[in-house]
């Protein structure tokens, strides 16, 4: 019996030491900022997300996308209706004169005949300067698609002139083939040298 005494305080004091090794080895895990965990964490928070569209960002996005053509501004997106006059630079307006319902006979390669509108586009120059219109280009679309109408250039088409003096207006004709039901249509004005692209849209009557 007295043998065993000695073991069993051995026995304590091992628990004892185990026991503050332990509280010791928890405190020093606390304090140092080098441990794997909080190194672990420290790269989670410096990693950067992917860049994502804010819930903004994402609304007027759709938005834009929805909004109806018609709104009064003169570019490329948005367009003005068909009677409107639109300014492509200072001192430089240009409109729809006329929009005549016409049947078109086709002869050159790629056109087609059948029911098209002959466009007349009016230019006002008031620059001070002559203008030059030689790169003037029209083009014609149709329907809620926005489907490319043919050009028919051979039947009626009268191109701007080369020029147009200070003050003075000039007209050109271009004939696109568009099918009688189709609404709308747009139509694209760009007179080149850095002029913006006006777009005219809405339903003419045949």
């Amino acid at each position: 019996m007295l043998s065993q005494v000695p073991r069993t305080r051995m026995y304590v004091a091992a628990a004892i030491a185990a026991v503050v090794l332990v509280s010791v080895a928890v405190v020093l895990v606390l304090r140092n900022p080098f441990v794997p965990d909080a190194a672990g964490s420290d790269s989670t928070v410096a990693a950067a997300p992917s860049p994502t569209a804010t819930p903004s960002e994402k609304e007027s996005t759709s938005s834009s996308d929805s909004e109806d053509d018609e709104t009064g501004k003169s570019d490329a997106n948005r367009a003005l209706g068909l009677k409107a006059v639109a300014t492509t630079s200072p001192g430089v307006t240009a409109r729809l004169a006329r929009i005549d319902s016409v049947q078109a006979t086709a002869s050159l390669p790629g056109e087609i005949g059948g029911p098209a509108l002959a466009i007349t586009v009016k230019v006002k120059n008031q620059t001070g300067k002559k203008l030059d219109l030689a790169l003037g280009v029209v083009n014609a679309y149709y329907g809620p698609e926005r489907t490319p109408a043919v050009s028919v250039a051979s039947d009626g088409e009268v191109p701007f002139p080369a020029s147009v003096g200070d003050g003075q207006s000039a007209k050109g004709v271009y004939v696109f083939q568009i099918p009688e039901e189709a609404r709308p249509v747009r139509v694209e004005l760009d007179l080149g040298n850095g002029a913006d692209v006006v777009v005219f849209k809405g339903r003419p009557q045949r």
